[in-house]
């Protein structure tokens, strides 16, 4: 009796699994160890470092003015904000599905800031490379890469069964809310600094010391409006009105008016 030839398939081998993209690794819901260290460095030391060396941005350096004075008092309580948020979103992680779509909308806030003032400075940053710091202008992408990443993480780590509208609804509220907060304090810090350098300009001398005096907690903030005080100073024709304005001005900053004369005329 023949036995039937009993035809069997080929083994097939399993195909290994692709090993995900490099874009695909950086938003993943999963944080490396390297990924948070990256997120420290980054996201938290690199920008206060940038602050508190900031040559050319919000404050002058290299004997030029600054590039954006105007946004300084923004710039510098948004930012403090954003670390802050940051370093309570790494050490924390997911929370509450209300948290977690409000602090998307807060790291995406702060991503998208970067990202602004990383396109701002590009220009300079690439001109820059030719006397070796301009490396430094690239900080900003970074840095908008840790919190758009986490922001991702964010969302992800939300509510899946909410509706869309819900989730744009809290992450539109916490972008405003990091926004606002910080915009109405720089306002009404601005205002105290203007009012506080015009009576140091217009009133009379017990008036102006006290003034000095009000603004030396604020001088961080005073950026462009301490100027005033300097164009007041080279324009007075008398000299006891100079000196005043001279003592002020080293009470708040600390300097010699003169040498900031110098660089403001330049």
């Amino acid at each position: 009796m023949e036995v039937p030839h009993i035809i069997t398939e080929p083994e097939v081998e399993p195909v290994p699994d692709r090993e995900p993209g490099f874009w695909k690794r950086q938003f993943a819901a999963e944080a490396t160890r390297s990924q948070i260290v990256f997120d420290v460095l980054y996201g938290i030391v690199g920008p206060a470092l940038c602050f508190v060396f900031d040559p050319i941005v919000f404050r002058s350096g290299f004997g030029e003015a600054p590039l954006l004075p105007d946004y300084q008092n923004f710039a510098y309580l948004f930012s403090a904000v954003q670390i802050l948020l940051l370093s309570f979103w790494l050490l924390s992680g997911p929370g509450s599905q209300i948290r977690n779509q409000l602090m998307g909308g807060v790291l995406l806030a702060g991503g998208l800031f970067c990202l602004i003032i990383g396109f701002v400075l590009l220009p300079f940053s690439l001109i820059g490379l030719m006397f070796g710091i301009g490396v430094f202008g690239f900080t900003p992408f970074l840095t908008a890469l840790v919190y758009l990443r986490n922001a991702v993480r964010a969302f992800v780590a939300g509510n899946r069964e909410a509706t869309n509208l819900e989730r744009v609804s809290v992450a539109l509220a916490g972008s405003l809310l990091v926004a606002g907060l910080p915009l109405l304090l720089s306002l009404q810090i601005h205002r105290v600094v203007s009012g506080s350098v015009t009576e140091i300009l217009q009133g009379d001398s017990s008036h102006a010391i006290f003034a000095a005096h009000r603004l030396v907690p604020l001088r961080f903030f005073a950026g462009a409006e301490l100027d005033r005080i300097v164009h007041a100073y080279q324009s007075e024709p008398h000299e006891q009105r100079k000196e005043l304005l001279k003592n002020c001005y080293r009470e708040i900053t600390g300097e010699n008016i003169e040498s900031r004369a110098v660089i403001v005329n330049d």
